[in-house]
């Protein structure tokens, strides 16, 4: 029935493959959209609810509490003796930057000075500023 219609039609071979590509994928696509209204998925997930809950949880925390600071008053963190783990005390310094500060350490050797740091990757002029208060160099 196919061939008499496209004799009838006058369809060149490439076009017999296109209609007969246009006509199966018509036919997968109710096929599919069936499937789906008979047997419609027992949950919809609501993104909407985790987000606002993680939302709600983020605004009450402190700005910075993943990790507890020094406070400004206690004795400065020599960098030259400080181990990684000291250093995550450090506002603004995770796992990175404080294992990049003792490689840094134990290639070029002690810090001379604070600003010394500026050599770590991922220690720029601002954060710098912000360690000053909690380390020193001795």
């Amino acid at each position: 029935m196919f061939k008499r219609l496209a004799n009838w039609l006058s369809l060149t071979p490439t076009e017999r493959r296109v209609l007969l590509f246009l006509a199966g994928t018509l036919i997968a696509g109710a096929a599919i959209r069936a499937v789906q209204e008979t047997f419609p998925p027992e949950q919809n997930f609501d993104y909407r609810a985790i987000d606002s809950s993680f939302a709600a949880y983020r605004a009450r925390l402190p700005a910075d509490s993943a990790k507890p600071a020094i406070a400004a008053t206690d004795h400065p963190l020599d960098l030259n003796t400080a181990t990684a783990a000291e250093l995550l005390s450090l506002p603004g310094i995770g796992k990175t930057i404080a294992e990049r500060i003792v490689k840094q350490r134990d290639v070029v050797g002690k810090f001379a000075s604070v600003e010394d740091l500026l050599l770590v990757k991922g220690i720029g002029k601002k954060k710098l500023e912000k360690l000053k208060p909690f380390i020193a160099v001795q």
